[in-house]
């Protein structure tokens, strides 16, 4: 009852807000284009029932603590688009990447970690969760989109990750005008998803690592109306199609923008590296040579670089 009420409260707030407010892009009509997944109400699947399967997952690493694996997780997540899994065990933290299906699938991840710097790493046996195929998305629409689960492009891989909710309803209307009211705030996807309970949940993001999920959530919490907003473990539609061509090496990270530049400057211009770069993220300055077209490119700019005397570098796509 607590709950309801906090819900009809929220949407009285809001409904006030936007009735100030010019309408919105909505549902129909995204600005991530027509085959945009988040333009279509999306049925929830609930992750206690997936499928599992006898396969593969590749084990990365083992650390002592949840924040060293976190940031394990995201550099895995970045390099390779693939579902990453943090387990303790005892007294550590392992982590692991994939849901191959075959050895044959596990030897390509394996193969695509190696090149992007991640070593003694091996394939162990595990039960693994089923693939999920993307159909074409239908030309027709459909006046009750949530009549069938949302389908998208080919250009959209559909695995585990996470994503920011900010909103849960009974009516799907009252869920539209929060998307509607969020979508001039958060320059992010925002799904309307539908559950099993025919609760209109409003989530943000397809993200494939938790600390970035995290990352959006504090975003997200300092804005007006949305201070309960959490992280959802959830089925993400991951877009190829944005990362192509965006393939860099990174070869440090510092405190301060200063050290970076000088780093580029002083160890990476009199060898040729004149596509060095600084990035900034989380409050650190990371130093990437690229972008490269493909991973094959920037395996190969990683090898020539250890050969300069760079250990320790590793791929990532932005």
């Amino acid at each position: 009852m607590r709950n309801f009420l906090l819900i009809a409260v929220a949407v009285s707030i809001f409904s006030f807000v936007l009735s100030s407010c010019a309408p919105s892009q909505g549902i129909k009509d995204s600005k991530y284009g027509p085959d945009d997944p988040s333009s279509k109400i999306v049925i929830e699947e609930d992750l206690s029932k997936r499928d599992m399967i006898d396969g593969y997952r590749i084990k990365v690493a083992s650390v002592d603590t949840e924040k060293d694996a976190l940031m394990i997780e995201k550099q895995i997540a970045e390099s390779v688009q693939e579902p990453v899994y943090v387990e303790f065990i005892v007294d550590k933290y392992m982590i692991y990447a994939g849901d191959c299906q075959t050895k044959d699938e596990a030897n390509l991840l394996k193969d695509k970690l190696t090149a992007s710097g991640f070593d003694k790493i091996y394939s162990v046996p595990k039960k693994v969760y089923k693939k999920i195929p993307i159909a074409q998305d239908p030309a027709e629409d459909t006046t009750e989109p949530e009549a069938t689960a949302v389908t998208a492009a080919e250009s959209f891989n559909k695995v585990i990750g996470y994503r920011v909710q900010i909103f849960a309803a009974k009516e799907k209307a009252n869920a539209e005008k929060i998307k509607s009211m969020a979508s001039k705030e958060i320059n992010e996807r925002i799904y309307i998803v539908l559950a099993e309970d025919n609760l209109y949940k409003v989530q943000v993001g397809d993200y494939l690592s938790k600390i970035d999920a995290e990352k959006m959530k504090d975003q997200i919490k300092s804005l007006p109306n949305y201070s309960d907003a959490f992280v959802q473990n959830t089925y993400i539609y991951y877009d190829r199609s944005i990362n192509s061509g965006d393939y860099y090496v990174q070869i440090g990270a510092f405190s301060t923008k200063e050290s970076a530049d000088e780093f580029i400057a002083k160890k990476l211009t009199d060898l040729g590296y004149t596509n060095a770069s600084v990035f900034e993220d989380k409050n650190l300055f990371k130093v990437l040579v690229g972008g490269y077209k493909t991973n094959l490119e920037a395996s190969e700019i990683k090898e020539k670089l250890k050969t300069d005397g760079f250990e320790g570098t590793w791929i990532i796509q932005k």
